[in-house]
This record gives C-alpha cells, sequence and structure tokens, in this order.
C-alpha cells in the first residue's frame, strides 16, 4: 500500500520508535510517579526527559510547562473546558479548525452562554484580513482565540504571529492547535508568543498514538476540567497545583511516552528543516504533475507556504469515490470527506463534493509515490 493518509497519523515511524515501545511494554510498564522503586523512578526520569525534548524541540521559554494527554483532542477539551468563560465571554476561531476544537467550543457556549465568532480570511488571497479582525475585536471583545496553526484540511500555514499580537493588544489569551504543525515546519515557538500549545504525538512528531500534550505559560492558570489521582497530596480531595500533576490524572502511559521521547530524539537528529523540504519537495511535485488535468479543482494558498497537504477534487467525482477507486484499484491510500473541518467546506465550496480528496505525505514518503498517486489521478 501507498499511504498518503499522514495528516491523520504518519503511517510509519523510525525504527527506533518501534523498538522503544517494545522495550517499555516489556521493561517499563510500571506507575511512575506513585512507586518508589528503581523502574518507577526510571519511568518517572523518561517522562522528564521526554517534557524537556517537547520544550527544546520548540524553543519555548522556561516559564512554560508541558502536560502530557492521551491525545490532541483531550487537550484542546481540557483547556476549552478549562476557560473562565460567561454570557460576555467571545471565543474567536478560524474557518480551519478541526471538531477537536469547534466542538469543545459548542458545548462550552451552550453551558455557559458564551459566543464564538469566526476570524475573518479573505477568499481569494487567503489572507487574514487584519482590518476587519481589529474592528470586530473592537465591536465583541475577545476572551480567547482559538486557532490551527496549520489546517488539516488544506495545509494552509496560518499568520499566527500576526493574530497572536492582535489578540494581545485586545487583551484575549491565544490557544494554538499544533496537531499538523509541531515537528513539521521549522518555527521559533517562543516568537509567537501564544498563551497554550498543543501537540499530537502520533502526527508530525512520528510517535505513537496514546500521548499529546499542552505547552502551557505559566502566566496562565486553566481550571482543571479532569479530576483524580495523581501520586501527590492524595488525601486532599482538590486537584493539586498543575506542576504538581494537577492536569496530568491517572497513570501515565508509560509506553507512548518512551516512544514520543525516542521520536523527538530523531526529530533532533534528523532536522525539522530537513523533513518540511523532502516534504516541500514531494508536494511540489504532486501539485506539478495534477496542474494540467482539466478536470481536476486544487485548494491552495497563492503564493503562500503550506505544509505536506494537497486537498483536491475531481470534476464529476465524489470526493469518497475518488478515495475508493484510489485503494480499490491502486492500492493507495488517501483521506476523503470533511476531515472532522466543519467550517472550512463552506469557506472552501466544496460540500457538492462531499468535502475534498487529500493527499499528505511525510518523511518515509518517496518519489515514486508520489508519481503513483499522479499516474493514478490522471487516468480518471
Amino acid at each position: 500500500m501507498i499511504y498518503l493518509d499522514n495528516a491523520a497519523t504518519t503511517g510509519q515511524k523510525p525504527t527506533a520508535v518501534y523498538n522503544a515501545i517494545n522495550e517499555a511494554m516489556m521493561n517499563l510498564s510500571v506507575n511512575a510517579g506513585r512507586g518508589s522503586y528503581t523502574s518507577a523512578r526510571k519511568a518517572t526520569a523518561i517522562i522528564d526527559e521526554c517534557r524537556n525534548r517537547v520544550l527544546q524541540l520548540a524553543n519555548i521559554r522556561s516559564d512554560y510547562h508541558v502536560y502530557f494527554s492521551p491525545s490532541a483532542t483531550v487537550a484542546l477539551n481540557q483547556l476549552i473546558q478549562g476557560l473562565a468563560c460567561d454570557p460576555y465571554s467571545t471565543i474567536y476561531v478560524s474557518p480551519f479548525e478541526h471538531n477537536a476544537v469547534m466542538r469543545p467550543v459548542y458545548a462550552l457556549t451552550q453551558k455557559t452562554g458564551c459566543n464564538y465568532a469566526v476570524l475573518p480570511f479573505d477568499r481569494a488571497t487567503w489572507q487574514f484580513d487584519v482590518e476587519k479582525a481589529e474592528s470586530m475585536f473592537l465591536s465583541r471583545k475577545p476572551s480567547f482565540v482559538l486557532i490551527s496553526m496549520v489546517s488539516n484540511t488544506t495545509g494552509f500555514i496560518l499568520p499566527v504571529s500576526t493574530i497572536v499580537e492582535l489578540a494581545h493588544k485586545h487583551g484575549a489569551k491565544v490557544i494554538v492547535d499544533c496537531a499538523q504543525a509541531f515537528g513539521a515546519i521549522a518555527t521559533d515557538y517562543r516568537m509567537l508568543d501564544a498563551d497554550a500549545y498543543v501537540f499530537a504525538g502520533h502526527k508530525t512528531l512520528y510517535g505513537p498514538f496514546g500521548i499529546a500534550g499542552i505547552i502551557l505559560s505559566d502566566r496562565w492558570q486553566i481550571e482543571p476540567s479532569l479530576y483524580g489521582g495523581t501520586g501527590s497530596d492524595s488525601l486532599n480531595l482538590r486537584m493539586p497545583a498543575p506542576i504538581d500533576g494537577g492536569y496530568e490524572p491517572g497513570s501515565p502511559n508509560i509506553p507512548a511516552i518512551c516512544g514520543l521521547n525516542s521520536a523527538l530524539q530523531w526529530l533532533e537528529a534528523t532536522g525539522v528543516s530537513s523533513i518540511a523540504a523532502h516534504e516541500q519537495a514531494l508536494l511540489q511535485r504532486l501539485v506539478n504533475g495534477l496542474s494540467n488535468h482539466p478536470r481536476i479543482q486544487m485548494y491552495q494558498p497563492p503564493q503562500t507556504q503550506h505544509s505536506g497537504i494537497l486537498a483536491f477534487n475531481v470534476q464529476d467525482y465524489q470526493s469518497h469515490d475518488v478515495g475508493e477507486i484510489l485503494d480499490d484499484e491502486f492500492d493507495i491510500a488517501v483521506r476523503t470527506g470533511y476531515q472532522c473541518a466543519p467550517l472550512v467546506h463552506d469557506w472552501l465550496g466544496t460540500k457538492s463534493f462531499g468535502g475534498i480528496v487529500r493527499a499528505s505525505v511525510s518523511y518515509f514518503n518517496s518519489e515514486s509515490d508520489i508519481g503513483s498517486l499522479i499516474q493514478a489521478i490522471n487516468s480518471l
């Protein structure tokens, strides 16, 4: 199978990741942070090492901390459900947000009476409309802004720095969903200066399922939304401080953390810039190979960098039909449909196609993989 659904999860991981998970499953499946014995202390040390590697990859200041979660969806729910909202609060989102953001935000509006609004992007140019956003912020003061760094549907890299600066000017806190960005784009997150970032281990970090997390500024305390044992202050029915495990109830997933730690070591050795360059070369070849097809419409930001994702449709085909043909006749795996992104398809105008066809590459894809996809699509 030619796997081109890496935006869902990177299909191939570095060999060292598999080895680290296997080793942990056999020899380190203990309850870290709860035991005083040697293997429990060793597992705790690996957790701390993995936290530090996350911060190093992001080049984040020392006043941010990493809190692990089972998935980016859980991490975003923890943050969003912990927001201090009331009927006068307004949450701003981009039109590119995943349901891991939109559904918790909608639930929060139902629970607290707060509102949400969509940030303005020009459909023709894909540019963020700063003047219109400023006007919106003056009319409805932003309490919180939630933005994806990279659209999981189109690969569009949003102007996060500009949005963060404008949001902070109006007193809002900013959460950035980096599930499609962290490890794939050479970004100095220190310069973005957001208040919280969310990452997913199994996507662009080349780690396993079951481990993700939050990078949260110490300047911002979020109310806990998950409760349970933390291995600390056990006689207190209140959750402890975040740094003492208040955002991480339950037993840590040691095998997944070991896998992520190994993946981060591989990323450091390989270089995020090298990974991004390889993916951009593959993506450009795909774009060039499909550009002369008279019935293909590609959804790309003009003259704007984007990640290793291409969204497209083929005239006279529903998106899921294209996906089935690629699977049945060519053994190529792509994603079709709406990608759990409820707003972007109105913005793109792709509902009549049943969404889009999404091809997404990784470091482990080859020129041959792209050539096979081009040949298959051009045969339609």
